[in-house]
C-alpha cells in the first residue's frame, strides 16, 4: 500500500517524468496541464506543498517550482518495478545483438560500450571471475636457472602469464617433469577447482614428493591466484560532463571522474548489489556517502550455469529515465549469460 494517497503518487509521478526530462524545478500548471492529471493547478500545488512536508518534494529557492528528492525517487522505482511498467520497449531490444566475439573479457568490454552508447550514460561491468572456467594448456617456460614463466590459458581463450622465481636453480629437464605433472593434475579442471585441487596436493603432501614437484605445486597455485582477480570496465566517462547537475559544478564532476577511477570504490558500490538475475538501483546516498547524493547506479547480474559472475551496470544522475534503464541493464546482462553459456 502506498504511503500516499493514489491521486498524490500520480502527481508525484508527473513531477519526476517532468524533473527528469528537463532537470529543472516542476510548477504545479506544468503538471495541472498533463492529460492524466485532471484536477485545477490550485489543487495540484496544495498537493505538491502535502508532498513537500512528507519529504519527497523539495523546492531549490522559494519561487521556483519543485524537485523530487531520493526518497520520491526511490518510491517511484519501487511502485513502477511493482507493477510491472518497465517493461523493456522493442527499440530497445532491437539494438542488441552479439557482443563481440573472442574471449570473455573482449565481449564484456564490447558489452559496456553498447550499453553506454545506448543509455549515454557511464556503463560499469565487471569481468566474470576466471575462477568458473576450465584450464585447457598449461605451460611452464624456462627463462634462466632460477627464473619460470608460466602461462596459463583457459577454455574461454583467456592467457594468464606470470614469472616466477625460484628458490634454488632449476634444470630445463626437471622443468618439463614439472609441467607434466601440473597438467596431468589440473587441465580440464575450473580455476576454482584447480585452486581447491593443488592446495590439496599441498596439505597431503608427503616427506616423499620430489622437491621438484612440490615446487611445481606451489608454482601452480601462485599463477592461479594470480589469475581469478576479474577485471572490471568503465566506459563513456565523458557523459558525467554531460549531466547537467554535475556541469553546474565543475569540481563535483571532477571527483566523479576521480571516483570512477578508483577500482576500489567502483568495486565497493557494486558489493551493494544482491545476487539476483533482476536490476538493482541504489538512488542517491544508497551509493555511500563517497559518492554524493545526486546520482544513481542501475545494475543487474548475469550468469554462468547458474552463478552470478558479474555484474552489468548504468551510473548517471540520480533524475535518469529508470524506466529506460532498467530494462536495458537487464537485457543486457541476459545477452552476457546467453554469450558465456555458449562460448564455454
Amino acid at each position: 500500500m502506498l504511503p500516499i494517497s493514489e491521486r498524490a503518487f500520480d502527481i508525484l509521478v508527473c513531477v519526476i517524468e517532468l524533473f527528469t526530462r528537463t532537470g529543472e524545478p516542476v510548477g504545479s500548471s506544468a503538471v495541472a496541464s498533463q492529460e492524466r492529471i485532471d484536477v485545477s493547478s490550485a489543487t495540484v500545488r496544495n498537493v505538491m506543498a502535502g508532498l513537500e512536508e512528507e519529504g519527497l518534494l523539495y523546492q531549490p529557492h522559494t519561487s521556483a517550482g519543485r524537485m523530487p528528492t531520493w526518497s520520491a525517487m526511490r518510491l517511484y522505482v519501487d511502485q513502477m518495478v511493482v507493477s510491472g511498467q518497465f517493461v523493456a520497449a522493442e527499440e530497445i531490444k532491437s539494438q542488441f545483438g552479439l557482443f563481440g566475439s573472442g574471449d570473455v573479457d573482449s565481449i564484456v568490454r564490447s558489452a559496456g560500450l553498447v550499453v553506454s552508447e545506448l543509455a549515454q550514460l557511464t556503463s560499469i561491468v565487471s569481468a566474470p571471475e576466471v575462477t568458473e572456467f576450465r584450464l585447457k594448456d598449461l605451460h611452464l617456460s624456462w627463462l634462466s636457472p632460477e627464473r619460470v614463466l608460466v602461462i596459463l590459458v583457459t577454455q574461454d581463450g583467456r592467457v594468464f602469464n606470470r614469472t616466477v622465481r625460484l628458490d634454488e636453480p632449476i634444470e630445463k629437464r626437471a622443468l618439463q617433469r614439472m609441467q607434466n605433472f601440473l597438467s596431468d593434475l589440473v587441465v580440464g579442471l575450473s580455476l576454482r577447482e584447480v585452486r581447491r585441487r593443488v592446495r590439496q596436493q599441498l596439505d597431503d603432501a608427503e616427506m616423499s614428493y620430489r622437491h621438484h614437484l612440490r615446487r611445481a605445486l606451489e608454482i601452480g597455485r601462485e599463477v592461479v591466484e594470480m589469475a581469478t582477480r576479474s577485471e572490471l570496465f568503465v566506459e563513456g566517462t565523458v557523459h558525467i560532463l554531460e549531466v547537467s547537475e554535475l556541469v553546474r559544478d565543475i569540481e563535483r564532476a571532477r571527483q566523479v571522474m576521480r571516483r570512477l577511477e578508483d577500482r576500489e570504490r567502483v568495486l565497493e558500490v557494486l558489493d551493494r548489489v544482491c545476487e539476483t538475475p533482476r536490476a538493482q538501483t541504489l538512488i542517491g546516498p544508497e551509493l555511500g556517502e563517497p559518492w554524493g547524493e545526486d546520482l544513481s547506479l542501475v545494475a543487474c547480474g548475469y550468469f554462468h550455469e547458474g552463478r552470478q559472475v558479474g555484474l552489468v551496470g548504468i551510473l548517471g544522475p540520480m533524475r535518469m529515465n529508470y524506466a529506460r534503464m532498467i530494462p536495458l541493464v537487464e537485457q543486457a546482462a541476459g545477452v552476457l549469460s546467453k554469450e558465456l553459456d555458449e562460448l564455454a
